[in-house]
């Protein structure tokens, strides 16, 4: 009975206890840690459609207009808020929580790369970024986006997660990132008003 609970368990985040190294087992956790990261991206898309119209999620750039790149790959939540001026680049990552130090080791790798190697999910979210920063009045007109390119928009990247752990807590790397939880977002969106333009 206990086994059991711990193994359904486990299966809700997205792994087993043990590595079985089956190929068809590992298809069935794999499956099910892409439903729960497309159940983080439609939350996260629920709650930016609160406070802006202009929001997409999954967006290709290069399926809008064949002018950008295709291996850019999508921003799983990208917005802008005219009334403060931003754009929120939001990246949603199911991360598994870490149980022991080779875990905690092997997350922080898989998140900020491996120092002289790569960058980890921070290779493509900081190209991602950058060609934002870069393109954003084609984008803007790409997307039907009322940005006025005179007063370039702040774009905020967010790193958003089921859990919160060490690595988000305190990142090994400077990164331009915003590190929330999924029940994070909403408050830190309305505190976006809090500050002074």
């Amino acid at each position: 009975m206990k086994a059991g609970i711990i193994w359904s368990g486990n299966l809700s985040y997205g792994k087993l206890p043990i590595d079985l190294q089956s190929p068809k087992v590992q298809e069935v956790v794999e499956s099910e840690k892409r439903l729960i990261e497309n159940s983080i991206e439609e939350k996260a898309f629920e709650i930016v459609k609160r406070y802006t119209k202009y929001v997409r999620k999954n967006c290709e750039l290069h399926q809008v207009n064949s002018s950008h790149p295709q291996d850019l790959g999508d921003y799983d939540v990208l917005s802008f808020i005219p009334g403060k001026n931003i754009i929120l680049n939001i990246e949603c990552k199911d991360n598994l929580p870490a149980f022991c130090l080779k875990d905690a080791k092997r997350l922080r790798e898989k998140i900020f790369g491996r120092p002289g190697k790569d960058l980890g999910h921070f290779e493509h979210i900081e190209k991602r970024r950058i060609y934002l920063a870069e393109h954003i009045s084609s984008i803007a007109k790409d997307i039907s986006w009322p940005i006025n390119v005179d007063t370039r928009p702040e774009i905020v990247t967010i790193y958003l997660t089921r859990f919160k752990n060490w690595w988000t807590s305190y990142p090994p790397i400077d990164v331009n990132a915003v590190f929330l939880r999924v029940d994070m977002l909403a408050n830190y969106i309305e505190g976006l008003w809090d500050y002074d333009e």
